[in-house]
C-alpha cells in the first residue's frame, strides 16, 4: 500500500490555500448580488436635464450625489445605472435585477446669465453653514451628517448652486417604478430661488428621497 509522504501532504496543502489567497473574489453581476437581505436597492438613472445656463454636467452630478446620499441608509440603497436612453435604461434595470427604478428630470429655467460672486458666496456660507452645523453637534450623528453636507453631495450641490440667479426656477419630476414597469410614486416639485446661489436642488431631493424611502417600504 502506497503511503503518501506527509511533507507532501502539507506541501500541497500551503499551495491549496495560496491559491485560494490569490484569486480575487467574484464580482457581483447585479444589484441583489450585492445586497445584503434586508437591504431594498433602487436602480437610479441618470437624471434628464433640460436647462439654458451650459452647466447640465453640473446639474446631472448634483442629483446624482444628492439622491444618492439620502436614499442611503441600513436599510436602502441606490443601484447607479449607465444608460442614458430610457429603453436602454429599462433593459439594464432588468439585467441589474433591480426591484425598483428612479427616473427622475431636472428643468433648470434661468432668468439670466452669467456667473456671479454673490452667488458664489452665498453658496459657499450654505455648505459651510451645514459643517458647522454638524461638528458643533454633540451627537456623532450629527458629526456624520455634518461631514456628509460637505462631502461628495455637498460639493456637488455647490458647483451646481453657484449657477442659480434670483428668481431662476427649478423643476425637479421624479418616477418610481416596480421591475415589471408598475408605476409606485410620481411627483413634481417647482421651487423659484429667493436669492443668488440659493441651493434648491438639496431641499427638493430630500422631500422627494423621503417620498420614495415610505413608499418602497409599503410596498
Amino acid at each position: 500500500m502506497n503511503r503518501e509522504d506527509p511533507m507532501t501532504r502539507w506541501t500541497d496543502a500551503l499551495a491549496t490555500l495560496a491559491l485560494a489567497i490569490a484569486l480575487p473574489a467574484a464580482a457581483p453581476s447585479s444589484a441583489q448580488a450585492q445586497a445584503q437581505a434586508d437591504t431594498t436597492w433602487i436602480c437610479f438613472a441618470p437624471t434628464s436635464v433640460e436647462e439654458n445656463s451650459g452647466n447640465a454636467t453640473k446639474a446631472m452630478d448634483a442629483a446624482r450625489e444628492t439622491f444618492t446620499s439620502y436614499l442611503t441608509g441600513p436599510s436602502l440603497a441606490t443601484y447607479p445605472l449607465k444608460a442614458k436612453l430610457e429603453s436602454q435604461v429599462r433593459q439594464e434595470a432588468k439585467q441589474a435585477d433591480c426591484p425598483y427604478l428612479l427616473l427622475t428630470t431636472l428643468k433648470h429655467v434661468q432668468k439670466k446669465s452669467g456667473g456671479s460672486v454673490f452667488g458664489k458666496m452665498a453658496a459657499g456660507a450654505a455648505q459651510q453653514g451645514a459643517w458647522e452645523a454638524g461638528v458643533a453637534s454633540g451627537s456623532a450623528a450629527g458629526r456624520v451628517a455634518g461631514q456628509a453636507a460637505y462631502g461628495a453631495a455637498g460639493q456637488a450641490a455647490y458647483n451646481y448652486a453657484v449657477a442659480v440667479h434670483n428668481k431662476d426656477e427649478i423643476t425637479l419630476k421624479y418616477r418610481l417604478e416596480k421591475a415589471d414597469g408598475t408605476v409606485l410614486l410620481e411627483k413634481e416639485d417647482k421651487r423659484k430661488a429667493k436669492s443668488d446661489g440659493e441651493d434648491l436642488l438639496t431641499p427638493m431631493v430630500q422631500q422627494a428621497s423621503e417620498a420614495i424611502a415610505t413608499t418602497v417600504s409599503k410596498s
